[in-house]
C-alpha cells in the first residue's frame, strides 16, 4: 500500500515502482507500518519527517513536568518563627508542583519525647495549610512524613 506526498492512496504496487516514483519526485519511500498486510509505505522527505518527529518529542518532553520530592528538616526544639519560615518554604515547593518530605532526626533523650516531635509536625502542617499524604512515622531515630495536597478550607460564611 503506497501513499504519496499529498496523502493520496496509490494502492498496492511493487516496491521498485514505488521507489522509482519517489526518486522522480526527489523524495524517499518510507515504510510507515510494516506489520499490516500489505505494509503501508509513504512517499515523503525522510529528513523533514525525522526533524518533525524529534521536534514533537522535544515538545512532549517539555510539557511533562516531573514532580520532585523536596525535603524540609525540622528539629524537636524548633522555634515558632522557624516553623513559619519552613512552612512558607514548603508551601512554595508545593505551589511549584513538588511533593514535600518533612523529616526530623531525634538525638539522645529526644527519642523519649516523640510526642513533642509529633506536635511540631502538627504545628508545621497547620501553619503550611497542607495535609500529610503519609502521616508522620517513626523509623529508628527519624520521623518522616510526606505532604502532597492543600488542606480543604471549610468556608462557613
Amino acid at each position: 500500500m503506497v501513499i504519496d506526498d499529498q496523502g493520496v492512496n496509490l494502492g498496492e504496487m511493487p516496491t521498485f515502482e514505488a521507489r522509482k516514483m519517489a526518486e522522480e519526485r526527489g523524495l524517499d519511500l518510507v515504510e510507515i507500518n510494516p506489520v499490516s498486510r500489505p505494509p503501508v509505505c509513504k512517499i515523503m522527505d525522510y529528513g523533514k519527517f525525522k526533524y518533525e518527529q524529534s521536534k514533537r518529542e522535544r515538545l512532549n518532553r517539555a510539557k511533562q513536568k516531573e514532580t520532585e520530592l523536596k525535603e524540609i528538616r525540622l528539629t524537636p526544639k524548633i522555634s515558632d518563627h522557624d516553623i513559619a519560615y519552613k512552612a512558607k518554604q514548603a508551601r512554595e515547593f508545593f505551589d511549584r508542583g513538588n511533593k514535600v518530605k518533612v523529616s526530623m532526626r531525634l538525638r539522645g533523650r529526644e527519642n523519649v519525647f516523640t510526642d513533642n516531635a509529633l506536635k511540631v509536625f502538627e504545628k508545621f502542617a497547620e501553619q503550611a495549610g497542607l495535609v500529610y499524604e503519609r502521616t508522620p512515622v517513626k523509623a529508628g531515630n527519624q520521623i518522616t512524613a510526606v505532604i502532597a495536597k492543600l488542606r480543604e478550607e471549610t468556608a462557613t460564611e
